[in-house]
């Protein structure tokens, strides 16, 4: 049986190994320096800068919206093991910046596995090949084998930004998806970039769930007012009047959902 050593990001942050049939904990093993734990970034979560001056949004491909269409429901697209690979292309420092946001995650969510492939393994299985590259990204859900996130570096490496991805791929759409969005947000197509519109999709209680939590318009997966505006007016505006957007932190509604939908 062919045995790859994996680095687990779990609470005390021990390397696994990991076979083609298990993923279990291997004792003896020495334990891994924790990066120290970045500041959480409290900048809107769709209002990142990079040097250039240009945003970087959280995108979902056409492909990739309907490849993980009704994602949220079939248990199929929920994760047991959540593996990474980090692409090489990251540096140390980089590297540990991701390590920490898969720690939040692992913190509240006790009941899947983060483990992180070590530096020159050979990736298998179902795993996320995190890559540096424009924007950021993610498929919804495991789609089985290799999936792509997109970490830009350094206008996504925000603790807020890189939790948004990862959720992406645990199974979540965006906040303002929900069927019920139209009762809290209103959608101003008028000022959207073209081209960027199935950013905004709404699906129907047949596609996805909201695991009977409340809308939250500070969840880690919402929109901001201006997010992909092509003029800087309003893309989503609150109903209530009030602030809409990711504070850059996990909400307590982000962590009901995640736990109901993982069983914890």
């Amino acid at each position: 049986m062919k045995t790859i050593m994996l680095a687990q990001a779990s609470i005390s942050v021990l390397l696994i190994v990991i076979s083609q049939t298990s993923s279990l904990p291997s004792p003896g093993l020495p334990k891994l320096p924790l990066p120290q734990r970045s500041r959480i970034d409290t900048r809107i979560l769709e209002s990142m800068i990079n040097p250039n001056g240009t945003k970087l949004e959280c995108t979902m491909t056409v492909e990739d919206e309907f490849k993980g269409r009704s994602g949220l429901i079939p248990i199929r697209y929920r994760w047991q093991n959540f593996n990474v690979f980090i692409d090489p292309a990251y540096n140390s420092n980089e590297r540990g910046l991701i390590n920490n946001a898969m720690y939040r995650l692992s913190q509240v969510l006790p009941c899947v596995r983060f483990g992180i492939w070590q530096e020159g393994s050979r990736p298998s299985g179902d795993y996320v090949h995190i890559k540096k590259a424009s924007g950021c990204s993610a498929a919804v859900g495991k789609q089985g084998g290799a999936q792509h996130m997109s970490l830009a570096s350094p206008g996504c490496m925000s603790m807020g930004t890189m939790m948004h991805e990862m959720i992406h791929s645990l199974g979540f759409y965006h906040e303002q998806s929900r069927p019920d969005r139209d009762d809290f947000v209103i959608v101003r197509y008028q000022n959207i970039q073209p081209g960027t519109e199935h950013n905004f999709n709404k699906y129907s209680s047949s596609q996805v769930s909201t695991f009977g939590v409340a809308y939250d318009l500070r969840s880690i997966m919402h929109y901001g007012s201006t997010a992909f505006s092509k003029n800087g007016q309003p893309t989503i505006i609150a109903r209530n009047g009030g602030a809409v957007g990711s504070t850059g932190d996990l909400r307590n509604s982000d962590i009901m959902k995640l736990k109901r939908m993982y069983n914890c």
